[in-house]
Protein backbone atom coordinates (compact mmCIF):
# COMPACT_ATOMS: atom_id res chain seq x y z
CA UNK A 1 0.00 0.00 0.00
CA UNK A 2 1.75 3.49 -0.76
CA UNK A 3 1.77 6.10 1.46
CA UNK A 4 -0.89 9.01 0.80
CA UNK A 5 0.20 11.25 3.37
CA UNK A 6 1.78 14.82 2.07
CA UNK A 7 5.54 14.75 2.04
CA UNK A 8 6.79 17.73 4.40
CA UNK A 9 7.75 20.48 2.35
CA UNK A 10 11.85 21.66 3.04
CA UNK A 11 11.54 24.88 1.23
CA UNK A 12 7.63 25.56 2.55
CA UNK A 13 8.52 29.15 4.01
CA UNK A 14 10.53 30.40 1.60
CA UNK A 15 8.45 32.62 -0.08
CA UNK A 16 7.61 34.46 3.82
CA UNK A 17 11.00 34.61 4.63
CA UNK A 18 12.44 36.13 1.63
CA UNK A 19 9.85 39.16 1.24
CA UNK A 20 10.45 40.37 4.66
CA UNK A 21 14.47 39.45 4.38
CA UNK A 22 14.39 41.60 1.45
CA UNK A 23 12.80 44.45 3.31
CA UNK A 24 14.70 44.22 6.09
CA UNK A 25 17.93 44.20 4.08
CA UNK A 26 16.49 47.33 1.92
CA UNK A 27 16.22 49.22 5.15
CA UNK A 28 19.86 48.11 7.14
CA UNK A 29 21.32 48.84 3.73
CA UNK A 30 19.97 52.42 3.41
CA UNK A 31 20.85 53.47 7.23
CA UNK A 32 24.60 51.33 6.69
CA UNK A 33 24.69 53.64 3.26
CA UNK A 34 24.07 56.81 5.01
CA UNK A 35 26.46 56.63 7.86
CA UNK A 36 26.59 59.01 10.11
CA UNK A 37 23.60 59.85 12.55
CA UNK A 38 21.17 57.73 10.08
CA UNK A 39 23.79 55.01 11.10
CA UNK A 40 23.37 55.25 15.00
CA UNK A 41 19.45 55.72 14.68
CA UNK A 42 19.56 52.36 12.60
CA UNK A 43 21.77 50.64 15.31
CA UNK A 44 20.52 51.94 18.32
CA UNK A 45 16.66 51.37 17.57
CA UNK A 46 18.11 47.79 16.85
CA UNK A 47 20.02 47.36 19.72
CA UNK A 48 16.77 48.43 21.72
CA UNK A 49 14.47 45.78 19.92
CA UNK A 50 16.97 43.42 20.70
CA UNK A 51 16.98 44.36 24.16
CA UNK A 52 13.28 44.19 24.49
CA UNK A 53 13.45 40.71 23.03
CA UNK A 54 15.55 39.53 25.64
CA UNK A 55 14.02 40.89 28.26
CA UNK A 56 10.99 39.81 27.12
CA UNK A 57 12.68 36.48 27.03
CA UNK A 58 14.40 36.58 30.55
CA UNK A 59 11.88 37.94 32.56
CA UNK A 60 8.41 36.99 30.69
CA UNK A 61 7.25 40.70 30.68
CA UNK A 62 6.73 42.60 27.63
CA UNK A 63 6.10 46.50 28.10
CA UNK A 64 8.95 49.16 28.25
CA UNK A 65 8.45 50.15 31.01
CA UNK A 66 9.75 47.68 33.44
CA UNK A 67 13.11 49.24 35.88
CA UNK A 68 15.14 46.64 34.37
CA UNK A 69 14.29 47.19 30.98
CA UNK A 70 15.04 51.01 31.39
CA UNK A 71 18.45 50.43 32.91
CA UNK A 72 18.95 48.36 29.55
CA UNK A 73 17.67 51.40 27.46
CA UNK A 74 19.79 53.85 28.78
CA UNK A 75 22.91 51.99 29.36
CA UNK A 76 22.25 50.87 25.13
CA UNK A 77 21.86 55.03 23.99
CA UNK A 78 25.03 55.54 26.44
CA UNK A 79 27.41 53.50 24.69
CA UNK A 80 25.61 53.90 20.96
CA UNK A 81 26.72 57.55 21.71
CA UNK A 82 29.97 56.83 23.16
CA UNK A 83 30.62 54.81 20.27
CA UNK A 84 29.50 57.37 17.55
CA UNK A 85 31.60 59.60 19.22
CA UNK A 86 35.13 57.65 18.46
CA UNK A 87 35.22 56.85 22.53
CA UNK A 88 34.70 52.51 22.35
CA UNK A 89 36.30 52.01 25.63
CA UNK A 90 33.72 54.48 27.13
CA UNK A 91 30.88 52.52 25.46
CA UNK A 92 32.07 48.98 26.24
CA UNK A 93 32.39 50.66 30.38
CA UNK A 94 28.65 51.77 30.07
CA UNK A 95 27.97 48.56 28.80
CA UNK A 96 29.53 46.93 31.87
CA UNK A 97 28.33 49.58 34.34
CA UNK A 98 24.97 49.03 33.12
CA UNK A 99 25.04 45.23 33.55
CA UNK A 100 25.85 45.93 37.07
CA UNK A 101 23.11 48.30 37.86
CA UNK A 102 20.91 45.62 36.44
CA UNK A 103 21.70 43.38 39.73
CA UNK A 104 19.31 45.27 42.32
CA UNK A 105 16.66 45.13 39.57
CA UNK A 106 16.47 41.75 38.05
CA UNK A 107 18.22 39.67 40.94
CA UNK A 108 19.68 35.95 38.90
CA UNK A 109 18.17 36.96 36.07
CA UNK A 110 20.48 40.23 35.72
CA UNK A 111 23.36 37.43 34.16
CA UNK A 112 21.18 36.92 31.51
CA UNK A 113 20.30 40.36 30.87
CA UNK A 114 23.84 41.70 31.44
CA UNK A 115 25.43 38.98 29.54
CA UNK A 116 22.39 40.24 27.03
CA UNK A 117 23.34 44.16 27.37
CA UNK A 118 27.60 43.32 26.87
CA UNK A 119 27.33 40.91 23.66
CA UNK A 120 24.26 42.84 21.74
CA UNK A 121 25.72 46.32 22.78
CA UNK A 122 28.75 45.29 22.27
CA UNK A 123 28.04 43.75 18.53
CA UNK A 124 26.67 47.12 17.52
CA UNK A 125 29.15 49.00 18.63
CA UNK A 126 31.47 46.90 16.53
CA UNK A 127 29.30 47.71 13.35
CA UNK A 128 28.96 51.74 14.46
CA UNK A 129 32.28 51.55 14.96
CA UNK A 130 33.19 49.84 11.61
CA UNK A 131 31.06 51.59 9.83
CA UNK A 132 32.61 55.16 10.86
CA UNK A 133 36.33 54.14 10.06
CA UNK A 134 37.84 55.72 6.85
CA UNK A 135 38.36 55.41 4.49
CA UNK A 136 36.93 51.52 3.71
CA UNK A 137 34.24 51.37 6.24
CA UNK A 138 31.31 51.11 4.17
CA UNK A 139 33.17 48.28 2.11
CA UNK A 140 33.85 46.62 5.49
CA UNK A 141 30.47 46.67 6.95
CA UNK A 142 29.34 45.55 3.40
CA UNK A 143 31.67 42.53 3.54
CA UNK A 144 30.49 41.44 7.22
CA UNK A 145 26.61 41.45 6.44
CA UNK A 146 27.67 40.14 3.04
CA UNK A 147 30.04 37.11 4.37
CA UNK A 148 26.94 36.42 7.14
CA UNK A 149 24.20 36.60 4.91
CA UNK A 150 25.64 34.30 1.91
CA UNK A 151 26.71 31.48 5.31
CA UNK A 152 23.04 31.50 6.71
CA UNK A 153 21.36 31.09 2.93
CA UNK A 154 24.07 28.39 2.19
CA UNK A 155 23.61 26.35 5.55
CA UNK A 156 19.60 27.00 5.03
CA UNK A 157 19.91 25.50 1.42
CA UNK A 158 22.48 22.85 1.65
CA UNK A 159 21.09 21.46 5.13
CA UNK A 160 17.55 21.31 4.19
CA UNK A 161 18.61 20.06 0.28
CA UNK A 162 21.28 17.38 1.92
CA UNK A 163 20.51 16.59 5.64
CA UNK A 164 22.89 14.43 7.60
CA UNK A 165 23.73 14.38 10.88
CA UNK A 166 22.89 17.09 13.63
CA UNK A 167 25.10 19.48 14.22
CA UNK A 168 24.26 20.26 17.85
CA UNK A 169 20.78 18.40 18.15
CA UNK A 170 20.36 19.11 21.76
CA UNK A 171 20.39 22.98 21.17
CA UNK A 172 19.13 23.51 17.70
CA UNK A 173 17.56 19.62 16.03
CA UNK A 174 17.45 21.75 12.23
CA UNK A 175 21.27 22.30 12.28
CA UNK A 176 23.29 19.61 10.45
CA UNK A 177 26.96 19.26 9.53
CA UNK A 178 26.38 19.88 5.94
CA UNK A 179 24.34 22.62 6.65
CA UNK A 180 27.26 24.14 8.75
CA UNK A 181 30.04 23.30 6.21
CA UNK A 182 28.00 24.63 3.11
CA UNK A 183 27.40 27.77 5.31
CA UNK A 184 31.50 27.86 5.35
CA UNK A 185 31.75 27.66 1.83
CA UNK A 186 29.29 30.26 0.66
CA UNK A 187 31.11 32.13 3.56
CA UNK A 188 34.56 31.69 1.40
CA UNK A 189 33.08 32.35 -1.41
CA UNK A 190 31.15 35.61 -0.93
CA UNK A 191 34.42 37.00 1.07
CA UNK A 192 36.37 36.13 -2.24
CA UNK A 193 33.86 38.07 -4.20
CA UNK A 194 34.02 40.53 -1.84
CA UNK A 195 37.90 40.89 -1.92
CA UNK A 196 38.11 41.08 -6.12
CA UNK A 197 35.38 43.78 -5.98
CA UNK A 198 37.55 46.15 -3.78
CA UNK A 199 40.51 45.00 -4.51
CA UNK A 200 41.78 43.45 -1.48
CA UNK A 201 44.35 40.72 -0.63
CA UNK A 202 42.35 37.73 -1.54
CA UNK A 203 43.26 35.05 0.71
CA UNK A 204 43.54 37.28 3.93
CA UNK A 205 39.73 38.17 3.14
CA UNK A 206 39.07 34.12 2.20
CA UNK A 207 40.53 33.06 5.92
CA UNK A 208 38.76 35.91 7.56
CA UNK A 209 35.75 35.38 6.00
CA UNK A 210 35.23 31.59 6.80
CA UNK A 211 36.39 33.07 10.58
CA UNK A 212 33.20 34.92 10.01
CA UNK A 213 30.93 31.94 8.99
CA UNK A 214 32.46 30.05 12.31
CA UNK A 215 31.62 32.67 14.21
CA UNK A 216 28.00 33.52 12.95
CA UNK A 217 27.16 29.92 12.93
CA UNK A 218 28.48 30.28 16.54
CA UNK A 219 26.12 33.33 17.64
CA UNK A 220 23.14 31.39 15.83
CA UNK A 221 23.91 28.02 18.22
CA UNK A 222 23.99 30.66 21.09
CA UNK A 223 21.31 32.13 20.65
CA UNK A 224 19.01 28.79 19.80
CA UNK A 225 20.27 27.88 23.19
CA UNK A 226 19.10 30.47 25.04
CA UNK A 227 15.83 29.93 23.93
CA UNK A 228 15.65 26.59 24.24
CA UNK A 229 16.82 27.48 27.73
CA UNK A 230 13.65 29.53 28.50
CA UNK A 231 11.70 26.99 26.71
CA UNK A 232 10.80 29.50 23.47
CA UNK A 233 10.79 29.13 19.66
CA UNK A 234 10.85 32.44 18.65
CA UNK A 235 12.51 35.87 20.27
CA UNK A 236 9.40 37.25 19.25
CA UNK A 237 7.01 37.98 16.55
CA UNK A 238 8.02 41.21 14.88
CA UNK A 239 9.02 40.09 11.32
CA UNK A 240 6.93 37.62 9.58
CA UNK A 241 8.56 34.25 8.47
CA UNK A 242 11.44 34.97 10.95
CA UNK A 243 10.70 35.34 14.59
CA UNK A 244 12.30 38.57 16.30
CA UNK A 245 15.23 40.98 15.28
CA UNK A 246 17.55 38.52 17.46
CA UNK A 247 16.39 35.58 15.42
CA UNK A 248 17.73 37.61 12.01
CA UNK A 249 20.79 39.27 13.78
CA UNK A 250 22.42 36.46 15.75
CA UNK A 251 24.53 35.46 13.29
CA UNK A 252 25.99 38.85 12.21
CA UNK A 253 26.45 39.80 16.24
CA UNK A 254 28.27 36.70 16.14
CA UNK A 255 30.54 37.94 13.18
CA UNK A 256 30.73 41.39 14.44
CA UNK A 257 32.43 40.63 17.46
CA UNK A 258 34.51 38.39 15.68
CA UNK A 259 36.28 40.70 13.49
CA UNK A 260 35.87 43.17 15.93
CA UNK A 261 38.66 41.36 17.98
CA UNK A 262 40.62 40.77 14.95
CA UNK A 263 40.51 44.99 14.32
CA UNK A 264 41.98 45.21 17.98
CA UNK A 265 44.58 43.11 17.05
CA UNK A 266 45.41 44.98 14.02
CA UNK A 267 44.01 42.17 11.40
CA UNK A 268 41.88 44.00 8.59
CA UNK A 269 40.25 42.22 5.00
CA UNK A 270 42.01 45.72 3.68
CA UNK A 271 45.95 44.47 4.81
CA UNK A 272 46.13 48.10 6.67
Amino acid sequence: MTDSRPKPVRFGDLGVRLASGLAILAVALAGVWAGGLWALALGLALLLLLLWELHRMVTGDQGFAAPAMLVLAAAAAASAIATHAGLPMLALALLLAGAAVLVPFAGRRAVFLGGGLVYMGGAVSALLALRAEAPDGLAVVLWLVFVVVAADVGAYFVGRSLGGPRLWKRVSPGKTWSGALGGLLAAGLAGLVCALLAGWPPLRVLSISIGVGIASQCGDLLESALKRHFGIKDSSRLIPGHGGVMDRLDALMGGALFYAVLRFLGIAVSGT
